[in-house]
């Protein structure tokens, strides 16, 4: 390989005269460091700064994935609700107040098909609503579907008109 190059010097190179060779090194000294910039450092460059600008985006999205992921998981090992028909969820309901010494307080408890419940109650202290909110949904499922609260004279006191469902139905 050597050699070859030696020949390839002797026959173009070492062949010109001194003022060609002279304005080719010139020339060369010139071209070769616009062709690295050009060619090498200018697109890295811009590519620095586009990397700049999106990565934090990137990260954010990568974050939101794991997060996602995450819940999924949770989601996916999560067993599901059983669902009980209206007549159940009466029953918790009336079984849950009678717990809370609501009983007296619900005026109305009407099943709902296919798996609620429809609730009145004319006064009662407003924390002791959300405890028993609370306790239904934490020990039976059963979530508040819609309510309507009404604040009453008393203070804290307000009156309820509310549809209770269960399970995993919307």
């Amino acid at each position: 390989m050597n050699a070859h190059l030696k020949t390839l010097r002797l026959q173009h190179w070492d062949a010109r005269p001194l003022h060609e060779r002279r304005a080719i090194t010139i020339s060369a000294s010139f071209v070769l460091p616009l062709l690295a910039y050009f060619l090498l450092w200018q697109p890295a460059h811009d590519a620095i700064g586009k990397l700049r600008k999106t990565l934090p985006q990137l990260r954010m999205q990568a974050e939101q994935m794991h997060r996602a992921a995450g819940q999924i998981e949770e989601l996916r090992h999560r067993p599901q609700l059983a669902v009980m028909d209206a007549q159940a969820v009466k029953a918790a309901i009336e079984e849950s107040a009678t717990r809370h010494q609501l009983r007296d307080a619900l005026t109305t408890v009407a099943a709902q098909e296919p798996n609620g419940a429809r609730i009145t109650i004319t006064a009662v202290a407003f924390d002791r609503w959300l405890s028993w909110l609370r306790d239904l949904q934490t020990s039976q499922h059963i979530r508040v579907n819609s309510a309507s609260i009404t604040r009453l004279s008393d203070p804290g006191m307000v009156s309820i008109h509310a549809t209770f469902t269960n399970g995993n139905t919307p």
